[in-house]
């Protein structure tokens, strides 16, 4: 019998060492399998030979995968494998160590990784099988929508439920903190992840599928990729249509929303590394609607808001992707059963797939595991449809809501709502001396 080696690569998120519990599971119960090892730190853990015997842990830390959120266990990277060298290094630690199954965790980067490990250990003719399993908050990982309103390749990818359930607490957290503090700062600016996808920063409709709460949602394919102050302007706009109907509001803006030179850093994949940037894109919207720009000498400025008080905003960072609090328990068990699936492709003996998502197009929510070609996954990219981006470009569709409502698990938080019931007045008209400008 073969071992087993099993990384983890890319950003992790909250449901990540479920998928890694679930193969690990499927594994032992087939008892087809010798040792299995986890890659310490990715790939670069195969390339260093630094192999975590998972086999000889206690039971117990293997069930505490499911309640363990990141990818700490293990650790994760963003390696990109660049040259034959580093291929056939892997190659040799592999056979060294018996190694006739690897599964790696990620992205579509990691999937494409997975897909030239594959490729080169048949080249060599080394018995080992490579199987992707998908994990990504951006929710990236696929092909594009279909006409029965599903997505190719893989309908949704584990984790972005769990972000996507963060996000719209937040939202409604936000909201009545934004309730309570309108008279002196009626603007919150909320900057989430997503690189350059606007998935994340959708699912703040998630909070509100009414559209009761004063939301502005900013997609990065809403706005030009060109005209940065352009968008400042346009966002300005709609942020005081808002003031001027509902005295406050809430915007919350994808990262990779064009608001002009944010400094930013990339990775060896040449990904924009938002939370490293010199300027983040909440802050820049921030200053401008606060005017900044426009400070005198005297250090005063004329903000571009159509109320009193000032915009604040807040950026919850990679907090999104990593909290246990906020799981969504259909994104979790989704995590664990695709995790499942990649080791039952494995042990049927076929290499070079990634196990994948499968939506029933009909109600109620459904899926199936199925598997695709790592070829086909390290090749596709999915976009946000268009046709979910509402006409206004500061909301999403009602189609997109009912995609996405199911992912994020079991009801929303409610919050106390007082009705405005006031007692009558026995005193004269009194306006407040500073409102009296």
């Amino acid at each position: 019998m073969k071992n087993v080696v099993i990384a983890q690569s890319g950003g992790p998120t909250s449901v990540i060492n479920n998928s890694i519990r679930g193969v690990i599971d499927q594994l032992i119960s087939s008892k087809k399998i010798n040792k299995i090892y986890g890659a310490k730190m990715g790939i670069l853990g195969v390339l260093k030979e630094e192999l975590i015997n998972i086999s000889s842990q206690e039971p117990q830390q293997v069930v505490l995968l499911t309640e363990t959120p990141s990818a700490g266990t293990m650790g994760s990277c963003r390696y990109k494998i660049k040259n034959d060298e580093d291929l056939s290094r892997i190659v040799e630690v592999f056979k060294r160590h018996d190694v006739g199954y690897f599964f790696y965790c990620g992205g579509g980067d990691s999937m494409d990784t997975a897909n030239k490990i594959s490729k080169l250990a048949q080249k060599e003719n080394l018995e080992m099988i490579c199987t992707g399993i998908p994990k990504t908050i951006d929710n990236d990982v696929g092909g594009p929508l279909q006409t029965d309103g599903t997505f190719a390749v893989c309908d949704h990818d584990p984790g972005y439920g769990s972000v996507a359930r963060n996000l719209a607490v937040n939202v409604l957290e936000a909201n009545e903190e934004n309730k309570a503090s309108y008279t002196s700062d009626p603007v919150l600016v909320i900057g989430v992840m997503g690189r350059k996808i606007g998935f994340i920063p959708a699912a703040a409709r998630l909070a509100d599928p009414k559209r009761e709460i004063p939301l502005l949602i900013i997609l990065p394919e809403s706005l030009s990729k060109d005209d940065y102050q352009s968008n400042l302007e346009f966002i300005a706009e709609k942020v005081n249509e808002k003031l001027k109907k509902q005295g406050r509001c809430i915007v919350v803006i994808g990262e990779g929303v064009n608001v002009g030179d944010l400094g930013i850093l990339r990775d060896s994949f040449g990904h924009a590394q938002f939370s490293a940037s010199e300027k983040t894109v909440e802050q820049v919207l921030t200053n401008y609607l606060n005017g900044i720009d426009r400070k005198n000498s005297q250090g005063r400025v004329k903000n571009r808001l159509l109320a009193g008080g000032i915009a604040r905003s807040e950026r919850p960072g990679t907090r999104q992707r990593r909290e246990i609090a906020y799981v969504s328990e259909i994104d979790r068990d989704e995590a664990y059963q695709v995790g499942v699936y990649a080791a039952k492709i494995a042990l049927s003996g076929e290499t070079g797939f990634m196990s994948t998502i499968v939506r029933n197009p009909d109600l109620p929510y459904k899926v199936n595991y199925d598997k695709i070609l790592l070829d086909t996954v390290a090749n596709s990219e999915r976009e946000f449809p268009k046709k979910w981006i509402a006409s206004n470009r500061v909301d999403v569709t009602d189609e997109f809501i009912n995609w996405a409502l199911p992912l994020i698990g079991g009801p929303l938080p409610r919050f106390a709502k007082f009705k405005e019931i006031y007692i009558a007045k026995k005193c004269g008209e009194y306006i407040p001396v500073e409102d009296r400008k």
